[in-house]
């Protein structure tokens, strides 16, 4: 059976401290309790006093969790907390992973002239560059529990997306009359659109609409493309983490280059008719600048695991990674390899995971590794057991040669699922381009595959990340005989967005009391909203139900809930299609209890 992130308890066994040998310059012998075995490694490998990218992680969060897990709202948005509601009870929206760093051992860090490059709440540490003096000091420091390598990769230049995409402007069809039977135009991406039938879910009204989607990427550098003007429109959230600023584009003096974020972008959200038309278009976004394409080590998993937590702070639903990984050398202990693909032994899966847990979907391309008799080809996070891990097909439906294979290394299908990643029609990178080129990878079919998730959301936003997964499964071409090549199959947009509708309720964390304490009715998020909203609501004991929605004049317009329904957590979809813009008011019936709250609709 797959294991879900939302059964899974990833910190609460403490990290285990182990005895290593460190050979220092004089030859003289100490042990340190405090130092990973891959640092170990490192130092007693290297002679001189060269800077290592590290992990340095705390003993505790201070005295004042117990406060800070009673209030959330401190450091999560509204959105995020409605979000976590779909997978977690109540009164357990946070954990400990969730508390902020202790901020004096923060400071004692840059106290002693370290610089912090990133900070990870999630697994109680921050990174740095430190030599080996540096890290001896750092050990020193009574509130240092562990210090260990920050995991790197290098993308390879023979990878597809590199060596073989060619930068040649395809003929826009804008003036062409739309001949497909759909409401939409969409040019030259009618063929992609098709192959997962999504464009049938559009004309029923569906584009990802009240969605915010995150997009991790080695920067956008062209975001002024027509195929961005309605995402620029409604405004979206950015920060670069390489270089820790909020620009994602390219920048003089800056490291990075943005031409392929430009591309996997506008496979999600991109809008432009006649040109090209991707399943989210009407999703909000989070833009995360998490590689750098001017090193030999362009993704490193502290950019990453930062970026995940700062989006699921701000309440992105699903995040679309392209993350990849080779070995530097063979037998490197810089970098994983095929045998870490267990879904538990690589930092960023396991951070991976814990994003799924708390409610967010994770889409990560398989890899562009291709074929291996004898063992899987995946890049991590892909080998997450709650990660939606994305294949490749070509326009035929045949697996793509370049794409990674599974299984992982404790027996389980990878990849997920499977969209074009053959010939894609891309938006141009480069600042100024208006035109179209096409792409090849899994890093394309990643993004399509996310886009289509923010479909289903918008048809259901109850649903969690583990039911999103089951509902793709479920309906993707090779459910009934999944393999390591190409997992369940090709996705349906449509028919996973129709099976998707018939799941209701929230799933709350198995293994924990999921029943609520008593009866409560929460504010619809969005609010205000255009055209849909999601209401949530608590039941402390089975009872007759009733959620109906008035106009300001007391007029019932809508009966969303009518039934006898069990005590738990509950989440329902008002569409206000039908009604003109302004105030309603949805009322919930539940025995002796009864409550009104006020939500605008605004077209």
């Amino acid at each position: 059976m797959e294991k879900s992130s939302s059964h899974r308890n990833f910190f609460i066994i403490p990290l285990i401290a182990v005895t290593f040998l460190i050979i220092t310059g004089s030859n003289n012998f100490t042990y340190n309790f405090k130092l990973g075995k891959v640092l170990n490694s490192q130092l007693s490998s290297f002679s001189g006093n060269q800077n290592f990218l590290v992990w340095v992680t705390f003993r505790d969060k201070g005295s004042n969790v117990s406060d800070l897990l009673d209030n959330p709202q401190r450091y999560l948005t509204e959105r995020a907390i409605q979000r976590r509601m779909k997978v977690k009870p109540a009164d357990a929206l946070v954990d400990y992973t969730d508390i902020p760093l202790n901020e004096s051992y923060v400071t004692g860090i840059t106290q002693s002239g370290l610089k912090i490059k990133n900070r990870s709440k999630w697994f109680n540490s921050i990174s740095c560059y430190a030599d080996r003096n540096q890290i001896e000091e750092l050990a020193s420091k009574d509130y240092v529990s562990r210090i260990d390598l920050v995991r790197t990769f290098r993308k390879d230049n023979d990878d597809i997306e590199f060596k073989n995409n060619v930068q040649e402007n395809i003929e826009q069809n804008s003036s062409i009359e739309n001949d497909a039977p759909y409401v939409l135009n969409y040019g030259n991406s009618i063929n992609q659109m098709e192959l997962i039938n999504a464009p049938t879910a559009h004309d029923s009204g569906y584009y990802g609409q009240g969605v915010i989607v995150a997009s991790f990427d080695a920067g956008f550098d062209n975001l002024q493309h027509p195929c961005f003007d309605s995402l620029r429109a409604r405004g979206f959230r950015s920060y670069d983490f390489v270089n820790h600023d909020t620009i994602v584009g390219n920048e003089n003096g800056q490291m990075g280059e943005g031409s392929h974020g430009t591309e996997t972008l506008s496979l999600v959200g991109g809008y432009k008719p006649g040109s090209l038309i991707s399943p989210a278009f009407r999703s909000s976004f989070i833009l995360a600048k998490t590689e750098n394409t001017d090193s030999e080590t362009p993704v490193e998993e502290d950019n990453w695991i930062a970026a995940a937590e700062w989006v699921d702070s701000l309440g992105a639903d699903v995040i679309t990674s392209s993350v990849g990984y080779l070995d530097m050398d063979p037998g490197s202990s810089h970098s994983y390899d095929w045998t870490w693909m267990n879904g538990d032994s690589c930092v960023i899966t396991i951070g991976a995971d814990l994003a799924v847990n708390k409610g967010i979907i994770v889409c990560n391309s398989a890899g562009n590794e291709g074929y291996n008799a004898s063992h899987n080809t995946l890049i991590a996070p892909a080998d997450g057991d709650s990660v939606i891990t994305v294949g490749s097909v070509n326009s035929n439906r045949n697996r793509s040669s370049f794409s990674s294979v599974g299984l992982t290394t404790d027996g389980r299908i990878k990849p997920d699922l499977c969209a074009l990643g053959s010939g894609n029609v891309v938006a141009s990178p480069g600042a100024g381009n208006t035109g179209y080129t096409s792409g090849s990878g899994t890093s394309f079919s990643c993004p399509m595959t996310a886009g289509v998730c923010a479909v289903i959301l918008s048809a259901n936003y109850s649903l969690t990340p583990m039911q999103v997964l089951q509902v793709l499964r479920q309906t993707a071409d090779s459910s009934a005989t999944p393999n390591r090549l190409r997992g369940w199959g090709l996705i349906n947009c449509w028919e996973a967005l129709k099976l998707g509708r018939t799941l209701t309720g929230v799933n709350p964390v198995s293994g924990v009391n999921t029943v609520p304490k008593g009866f409560s009715l929460s504010q619809n998020y969005p609010n205000p909203f255009n055209p849909a909203t999601v209401i949530n609501y608590e039941l402390g004991t089975s009872s007759d139900v009733k959620l109906k929605v008035y106009d300001v004049l007391g007029n019932e317009i809508a009966t969303l809930v009518n039934k006898k329904q069990d005590a738990g957590f509950y989440s329902v979809k008002f569409d206000g299609s039908r009604f003109s813009s302004g105030i309603y008011f949805y009322t919930l019936t539940s025995g002796n209890f009864a409550q009104t709250k006020k939500m605008l609709l605004v077209k």
